[in-house]
């Protein structure tokens, strides 16, 4: 596309392709403000999503949309009789991709929304792949799920998570796990590739068997489609997804002696346990799958204290698991900065975390332990990453 060839001012490059469109100025200053948006909350988002497209890929694409697929942008307020559409579908955006136009509330949101839904996409999957239609579907709702976020989500300040959005989590879940699985610069690639000589899935498939040695993941992902093309919600086919996609995440910690690759395991198993699993419900409030999430939290955990990436703060290694969780359930953005404050009372933990000098939360522990066990200094700030 090329955009980016002459300079990197996301704002005047857009102008320049506003100023060949006949758009109205309040849909011209919109666009420009989405921009605006989407630039201030980038750094954050990629920071904690750590596998996302590179910063310029993501705005060329947005660029792009805009010059090729948009011809009509009609703004309306949300107490007009022109929102009867907007209102009547249950959304912030209407999309006709044939005219190029786009039916949309005055915010950055619906403007996102919009172009999420007009966007060519296309994820090619063969012909003779059961529920094929499904997957591909899934794959759509849940890559503009995952752009939503970046507006829905983090505000330039903070991270943050409405459990009780509405959304499609069966989707959410399933493109979540692939860009944990593949990273999100495959996932874009397959969207974005027209020429249709790669077969996507099929690679997915072969690294799932080379890193798993069976094929559990992709027969629970079958049992997942199966059930939705029967117009079921396929709970229990999911719990059995997850569980097999836990059992990679296992194998993967496994083989993985990098500070790096530590770190980023961290943060993409911080992103996991934040992830709506259902209504209301996330991946860490899932009985079913409590015992395997620990198990690989504190897998990770010890690996990374061994390997001289965090320090240890208990010898006890269920103690200084339980920590470690404990100050990993955060919405922090950079969990390197994390510093904490320890003091023990009789069976009590009182953990203080703290986002560089600025107090986060307090956490008890109950605890029966022993308090050499404890290794850092207590009633003093300590930087857990070292």
């Amino acid at each position: 596309m090329g955009f980016f060839s002459k300079s990197k001012d996301y704002h005047n490059l857009l102008e320049e392709i506003l100023d060949e469109k006949t758009f109205s100025s309040i849909a011209k200053s919109l666009c420009l403000s989405l921009v605006y948006k989407l630039e201030i909350a980038y750094k954050d988002y990629a920071k904690i999503k750590v596998d996302c497209v590179a910063k310029d890929v993501f705005f060329e694409s947005i660029f792009s949309v805009i010059k090729k697929y948009c011809e009509h942008i009609k703004i309306v307020e949300p107490e007009s009789h022109q929102a009867n559409l907007l209102i009547q579908n249950k959304v912030q955006a209407l999309t006709n991709s044939k005219e190029r136009s786009i039916l949309a509330y005055p915010t950055e949101i619906a403007m996102l929304e919009a172009i999420c839904d007009i966007e060519p996409k296309y994820f090619f999957i063969e012909k003779n792949f059961p529920n094929r239609n499904i997957l591909q579907k899934i794959l759509v709702k849940g890559y503009k799920q995952n752009t939503m976020e970046i507006l829905k989500n983090f505000n330039g300040w903070s991270w943050d998570i409405d459990i009780h959005e509405k959304m499609d989590y069966i989707a959410h879940m399933i493109y979540q796990n692939l860009m944990m699985i593949m990273g999100e610069p495959f996932l874009y690639d397959w969207r974005t590739d027209r020429k249709l000589k790669k077969n996507y899935f099929s690679d997915l498939k072969t690294f799932m068997k080379n890193v798993t040695e069976n094929e559990d993941y992709n027969i629970a992902l079958g049992k997942v489609l199966s059930s939705l093309a029967k117009g079921e919600t396929g709970r229990n086919e999911l719990i059995e997804l997850q569980k097999c996609f836990l059992k990679f995440i296992k194998q993967k910690i496994e083989r993985i002696d990098f500070r790096e690759e530590i770190i980023k395991i961290l943060y993409q198993l911080r992103l996991y346990q934040n992830l709506n699993f259902e209504d209301g419900k996330l991946i860490k409030d899932c009985d079913e799958l409590k015992k395997q999430w620990d198990a690989i939290f504190k897998l990770v955990i010890t690996k990374a204290c061994k390997l001289g990436i965090l320090k240890i703060i208990s010898m006890d290694i269920e103690t200084n698991f339980e920590i470690f969780r404990c100050i990993f359930d955060t919405r922090m953005i950079d969990l390197e900065q994390i510093k904490i404050y320890l003091e023990i009372e009789n069976e009590t933990i009182y953990l203080k975390v703290y986002d560089k000098e600025v107090f986060e939360k307090q956490e008890t522990i109950h605890w029966t332990g022993n308090k050499k066990d404890i290794v850092i200094r207590k009633k003093k700030m300590t930087t857990i990453f070292i």
